[in-house]
């Protein structure tokens, strides 16, 4: 690499810096701020580091299910939905760690800085993909639901706007959540893939079963 290539020398700090977000985007992030190696680490620091992701995103999958339980009629009087809500809620995940990937990225770059008019940048750019992408999702949703479980059509529209609704949303989560992480003064990729796809799950499930009961309510007695 040369400068006149126009390339940019790369440093150990640099380096570093990289490895770390890779490391703690995965959720192997040490309290003592000590990343994991698998090398060097001995085996009881490994799964002391890991199993606080873990637990902490335990006590998310409690909450979540709660949620799900407290409306155990709801899916009871309308079981079809449960089918869908694993691919509902998932999808809401899978987008926000899309956009985190490339937020985090562009912060360890530095292409992007923790101020109103990157975060606005960000954000206007985000919302218009992620309106294409939730329209493509909940299309193909809707239509692969109707050919392979045939529900009812209000059921398709509970599917449907929810996989638009929890996609964008996703994928808001996803781009602010780095933004904010830094602006705390935490390193933005502690949040971590599975923290943050466990918040989206969350979420997820609040959309739908809103959703649900918003549509479905009048039909279900």
């Amino acid at each position: 690499m040369t400068d006149a290539q126009g390339m940019r020398w790369v440093n150990a700090d640099y380096v570093k810096e990289v490895a770390d977000d890779i490391s703690d985007f995965g959720g192997n992030h040490a309290i003592d701020g000590n990343d994991l190696d698998m090398k060097r680490d001995g085996i009881w620091r490994i799964f002391r580091v890991r199993a606080m992701w873990l637990l902490i995103l335990t006590a998310f999958g409690i909450l979540t299910s709660s949620i799900i339980a407290g409306q155990a009629d709801l899916l009871d009087k309308a079981i079809i939905l449960a089918a869908f809500l694993p691919a509902i809620v998932d999808m809401g995940g899978n987008s926000a760690s899309q956009v985190a990937t490339l937020v985090i990225r562009s912060i360890a770059l530095q292409d992007l800085k923790v101020r109103v008019k990157d975060v606005l940048l960000v954000l206007k750019k985000e919302i218009v993909i992620a309106t294409m992408l939730a329209s493509v999702v909940a299309l193909a949703e809707v239509v692969m639901a109707h050919f392979t479980k045939s529900p009812g059509g209000d059921i398709l529209l509970v599917v449907g706007v929810s996989m638009f609704a929890c996609t964008i949303t996703g994928s808001i989560i996803g781009a602010v959540l780095p933004f904010a992480a830094k602006k705390f003064g935490a390193d933005p990729a502690t949040l971590s893939s599975p923290m943050l796809t466990s918040i989206c799950d969350f979420v997820g499930v609040l959309i739908y079963l809103g959703f649900a009961m918003v549509i479905l309510g009048g039909n279900l007695v």
